[in-house]
């Protein structure tokens, strides 16, 4: 799959935690996200410098800080956060065809999801967070239906 067809399938399959998505699927998106956050980290800096934000010599105050904002960055802003909000969802289905395609049965596809969910609400700095996300990142790697045979955790187990 090249990264034109997964970024095709990302915005295809919304909706779909159902399917499967292959790791060329799932890793192409990953590389493209990346990528594309880089750059917007980047033209937000530049944006900011130019908009003249410095930090205040009073204390942090979040009103203070709105009034400085320039218009141009304000819309930067707020369309940067409708974009986040746009691909929340197929980021997350895309999440769960991943896990769903290496093979491990439907009730741990939506286990191994809400604990990475949780972890990542719960303990934003923690080692708990870190250990559950390394073993994320583990089962996105394995192939396809790399559990599927697998006692107790495979799809084709009962």
């Amino acid at each position: 799959m090249t990264m034109g067809a997964s970024f095709k399938s990302f915005w295809k399959n919304y909706f779909n935690f159902t399917g499967t998505a292959t790791r060329a699927e799932y890793w192409w998106m990953v590389l493209l996200g990346s990528v594309l956050a880089l750059l917007w980290v980047v033209a937000t800096i530049f944006l900011a410098i130019f908009a003249g934000l410095a930090p205040a010599d009073e204390k942090l105050n979040i009103w203070h800080w709105l009034t400085t904002l320039s218009g141009g960055l304000i819309v930067w802003l707020v369309v940067s956060g409708l974009v986040f909000l746009a691909i929340i969802i197929p980021s997350l289905s895309l999440e769960v065809r991943r896990i769903r395609d290496t093979g491990l049965n439907a009730v741990l596809v939506w286990v191994v999801f809400a604990i990475d969910i949780l972890s990542d609400i719960i303990g934003s700095n923690g080692l708990l967070n870190d250990i559950v996300s390394l073993l994320i990142l583990l089962v996105l790697v394995f192939p396809t239906d790399k559990f599927a045979n697998v006692r107790m955790i495979g799809k084709n187990q009962r």
